[in-house]
Formats: C-alpha cells, structure tokens, sequence
C-alpha cells in the first residue's frame, strides 16, 4: 500500500506600505485568497520553493528573511493533509520587475490589499488574525493549529 504524506506548502507574507500582497484562486466555483506560494517539490528548500513560486505566481524576484509561523489544514475526510509554512519576504532590489499575475488557470487575481480590505475577504487558511497583528508589527504564535475553511 502507499504510504501517504502530508504535502508541504510554503508561502511569503509580503508586507508593503503598510498592504499585504494576495493572491486569488478559484477551484471548485470557489474563489478565495491566499499568500502567494506552493508546494515544496522533492529535493527543494522551503526556500527555493519559495523563490521560485513567487517567480511564477507575481513575476517578483524575492529574499526570504525569516520563518514566521505555520499552520496545517486537514481535510475533514482525511483526504488530504497541509503543512502551510510562512515566511516573511522582501522584493530582491536587483530586479525592478512588474509584479504580474502567473499562468496557471486557477489564478484569477493579485494585488496589495489594507488591513481593512483584507478584513472582509475569504483567506485560506483562514491566518487573517496573525496577518493582521503583522501588519500592525506586533509579534504572532509559531504553531496556530489546524484550520479549515469550508
């Protein structure tokens, strides 16, 4: 039998002007907002992964600075299990490149989005609380569980 893994996904808080960078995804006629980023391909840091998801979601070329927090999200039906790990990101200077929506055909949207706008959207996983102390600079928990949209 095989034997099944959680899958590894990481993401870049991009914190800007005092807005926060997201992206949309609509699956299922679902749309809902994420931090940008994706799984973590075998043999790839959580940082190569990174770097290298940011490149094909925004077009952005960026500098990992620190681990944030992670989450994990765990289908009720067992289905499947996501270990969600947050970094704190910044544009690499180098490279002044237009930030622009990847190819992929669930992205639907991305921009930089206030406090106040990121209050009334649908986030998954639902981290608005810690995205928000981070936009504030006030400090957040390493570990927030398991969270499950519906």
């Amino acid at each position: 039998m095989e034997e099944i893994r959680p899958r590894i996904r990481v993401a870049g808080i991009l914190i800007e002007d005092g807005k926060i960078l997201l992206i949309q995804h609509h699956k299922n006629n679902k749309k809902y907002w994420l931090i940008p980023g994706g799984g973590n391909d075998w043999g790839e840091t959580a940082k190569e992964a990174l770097i290298r998801e940011y490149k094909e979601e925004a077009n952005m070329d960026i500098e990992v600075d620190e681990f944030l927090f992670f989450s994990e999200t765990i289908y009720p039906n067992k289905e499947r299990h996501i270990l969600n790990l947050f970094f704190r990101i910044h544009r690499n200077e180098k490279n002044n490149s237009i930030i622009k929506l990847g190819d992929e055909a669930v992205l639907t949207d991305l921009k930089f989005v206030t406090e106040e706008e990121l209050k009334t959207m649908t986030i998954y996983p639902n981290i608005k609380e810690n995205l928000l102390k981070l936009m504030n600079g006030e400090k957040v928990k390493n570990y927030l569980g398991s969270l499950w949209n519906e």
